[in-house]
């Protein structure tokens, strides 16, 4: 069955800006949420608030911001315990502390909710590139990559999605600015993943608000040549 988009409905740019900045105000309202947000029909409102919230952290952005963005993505469906994950992998992917100083936020907005048992049993992701790249020039770097980022959190894939994981990290590199070999190989495994073409585009589009333009130029050339026989 199709799936129809729900309109979001934004005053927040025209209530707070409106008489200092009203073209400002108008695309807030009306283009990043009346139109941007609301083609969740192609990306859903847990998926988009997925993307926002890494590439905020991703960029460094640890202000009221975020937890607002926290609050938003518990009112679209993203768990207590999807949400403990994805800061756990921005953990790895933007920094320690940027995942030490969105915690606090996270456990205010969840701190109610009672925790639930994940269901099944994640599925093993392997992973050697650590030890065939830095095996013998940086071996506990590579076990850490190989055992502990994929063998374990990437592999507690019952309770956030490998699809929802690569929607993380593809987020967060672009918000941080990182454009090398890096990104192209996460938007591939976003693809392995059924992260669609039509989904990257949308995560992308996203990101040109959350992270900037130039961000999104420079990922977009990546992510259509990934998706090129799509």
């Amino acid at each position: 069955m199709e799936k129809k988009p729900v309109k979001v409905v934004q005053t927040a740019g025209r209530n707070v800006l409106g008489d200092f900045a009203p073209d400002f105000a108008r695309y807030n309202d009306d283009i990043l949420f009346g139109e941007v947000w609301s083609r969740n029909d192609i990306l859903s409102l847990h998926d988009r608030s997925i993307v926002t919230i890494s590439a905020l952290v991703g960029s460094g952005i640890l202000d009221s911001s975020l937890k607002y963005h926290i609050e938003t993505a518990k009112k679209n469906g993203v768990t207590r315990a999807e949400m403990v994950e994805i800061i756990t992998q921005l953990g790895f992917y933007a920094g320690w502390p940027k995942a030490w100083a969105v915690f606090p936020m996270a456990k205010e907005v969840y701190g109610g909710d009672a925790y639930i048992e994940p269901e099944g049993e994640g599925v093993y992701q392997p992973q050697t590139a650590g030890r065939n790249v830095l095996g013998d020039f940086a071996p506990d770097f590579a076990r850490y990559n190989d055992e502990i980022l994929f063998g374990e959190v990437w592999s507690r894939n019952n309770i956030l999605s490998l699809h929802d994981r690569s929607i993380v990290t593809v987020s967060a590199l672009i918000g941080a600015g990182i454009f090398t070999g890096a990104l192209k190989s996460h938007i591939a495994l976003a693809k392995e993943h059924d992260v669609t073409k039509a989904e990257m585009v949308e995560i992308i589009t996203q990101l040109a608000f959350y992270a900037g333009w130039p961000k999104a130029w420079a990922a977009f050339p990546m992510a259509k040549e990934v998706y090129a026989d799509d």
